[in-house]
């Protein structure tokens, strides 16, 4: 019998398995570029707005009247010190004795960007919808800082080689410097300016060498180490100048370096406050209270979108209200991510399923396959797991770092299950190695398809936890460097053993 006309004959022609495997590894070379593509869509949506924020300026645009007398305050927000490394400090042992100490309860993503704009706005970042250190714009809500100057008074800012309060918070008649050199000399000059300006006046200072240097090597090295001894000295300068003080951080660090996560020592960052009439801190102080507690002790309004109380103060109507379209815009946010989630999961399902059938026409299907489908993103994790990194943002110690582990993550798993599944295929040795690695470029590229449908390809502005922020990125960037190397074993599968195209079936 010859073979059927029409559509039905199509599954009698012969297969050129060769020629299928090039196509496939051309096809996996592309889905790897496009995995790296969903890395980057995703990262670039983090910082969406939820409806929570516009709902607050839009309904919160009067100011909150001041209670206290306007005063001088200087912030130190020294970027990545742990809680124990601060009370380890000289300075800050010195300053609690007369001051409130205790910790801050941060929400995740534990970043910084994220907590400078909570820190002087009162907005949590599921409402601002700033996740990310990727937000480069001005802060979305009314600041410590623009209460100050709608008062008459000064801002200064001074930032260790970094502007990002100044962008986010800062203007051009604000003095200070973000000069690598700025806790020098400038840091000087900003102190004396600060002194002697009228009340109210507002002095930020950012060390962020105490950051770098875990990120680098960790928080026992010694040029950590050396770090903390100079945010140690810059805190005791600032304090010398007798005016009401804060020290605080925007985040922990593992061990190793690294923070994003929900982990103890990285949500978890130290406060210290001398100043007058600032209630008692606990160990699990919020964060939105920072600015409220901070506009206190200045003697000027509360930023007028926060959505919490100073610390020691109960909540008054406009905190209660705040709160309430908080709450509104985050189940507007959840209902919005279950309907994106449903049709992006059903168009994952479809696309699943119809590309298991070409494997199956040009391979063939045996007892390797289960093993190569499943098995890629398990590997991948369990990698990930050994190299003792969390399953949490605070696996990222350093953007390319991170990036080129994640990329060998992919691609030393893809090994590992193209090996397991060529031992335990069946029929010639480049058959079984073009089989194993067309399954586990499937598992690959199945498995970044499904994280992405799970978060509705985005990562705000919906309210995702710690895990669902990461395992998408984790899983796609895997992704793009297990389909490299399945690309390369589709092609030396062809090359193993050319043998001739199959008859037609009778």
């Amino acid at each position: 019998m010859g073979p059927l006309p029409g559509v039905a004959g199509l599954a009698d022609r012969p297969v050129d398995q060769v020629r299928v495997a090039r196509v496939m590894a051309a096809v996996a070379l592309v889905l790897a570029a496009l995995a790296a593509g969903l890395v980057e869509r995703l990262l670039a949506t983090a910082d969406l707005e939820p409806d929570g924020g516009p709902m607050l300026r839009a309904l919160l645009s009067a100011p909150r009247p001041p209670r206290t007398p306007p005063a001088r305050v200087a912030v130190v927000l020294v970027d990545g010190l742990r809680v124990d490394e601060a009370r380890a400090l000289p300075s800050w042992r010195a300053l609690a004795a007369t001051a409130q100490t205790g910790a801050l309860a941060l929400e995740t993503p534990t970043l910084s960007r994220p907590f400078q704009h909570v820190a002087f706005t009162g907005v949590p970042s599921h409402a601002s919808g700033v996740r990310s250190n990727r937000f480069v714009a001005r802060a979305r809500h009314a600041s410590v800082m623009d209460e100050v100057r709608d008062a008459g008074g000064q801002v200064f800012i001074v930032g260790e080689g970094l502007d990002w309060i100044r962008r986010m918070h800062g203007r051009p008649q604000d003095g200070g410097s973000d000069a690598e050199d700025a806790l020098g000399a400038p840091l000087d000059e900003a102190l004396a300016a600060f002194s002697a300006a009228a009340p109210p006046a507002l002095l930020v200072v950012h060390p962020v060498s105490v950051d770098g240097t875990a990120h680098a090597g960790g928080v026992h090295s010694d040029a950590h180490r050396d770090a903390l001894a100079r945010a140690d000295e810059v805190i005791a300068r600032v304090a010398a100048a007798g005016t009401a003080l804060f020290v605080l951080s925007d985040h922990g660090h593992r061990d190793a370096g690294g923070h994003g996560g929900p982990e103890p020592e990285v949500a978890r960052a130290p406060i210290l406050a001398r100043a007058p009439g600032v209630g008692a801190f606990s160990d699990a102080v919020s964060p939105n209270r920072v600015a409220p507690t901070l506009a206190r002790a200045l003697g000027v309004a509360e930023p007028r979108h926060g959505s919490e109380p100073a610390v020691g103060e109960a909540a008054g109507p406009d905190h209660e209200r705040a709160s309430s379209l908080v709450e509104a815009g985050r189940r507007a946010s959840r209902m919005r991510l279950s309907v994106r989630r449903r049709w992006t999961a059903l168009l994952a399902v479809v696309w699943l399923v119809m590309t298991l059938g070409p494997i199956k026409r040009a391979f063939g299907f045996d007892r390797s396959v289960p093993a190569a489908l499943a098995l890629w993103p398990g590997v991948v994790m369990a990698l990930h797991l050994t190299l003792g990194r969390p399953l949490s943002l605070s696996a990222i110690d350093g953007r390319l770092p991170h990036a080129l582990r994640v990329l060998a993550l992919g691609a030393t798993a893809a090994l590992i299950v193209v090996a397991l599944g060529f031992a335990l295929g069946t029929g010639p040795r480049g058959l079984r190695l073009r089989r194993a690695a067309a399954c586990v470029g499937w598992s690959a590229a199945a498995s970044a398809l499904a994280a992405g449908a799970y978060v509705g390809f985005a990562l705000g502005p919906w309210p995702l936890g710690p895990l669902e922020r990461y395992l998408p990125l984790l899983i796609a960037g895997a992704a793009g460097g297990g389909l490299a190397v399945v690309a390369a074993a589709l092609l030396a599968g062809g090359r193993a053993d050319p043998a001739p195209a199959p008859s037609p079936v009778e």
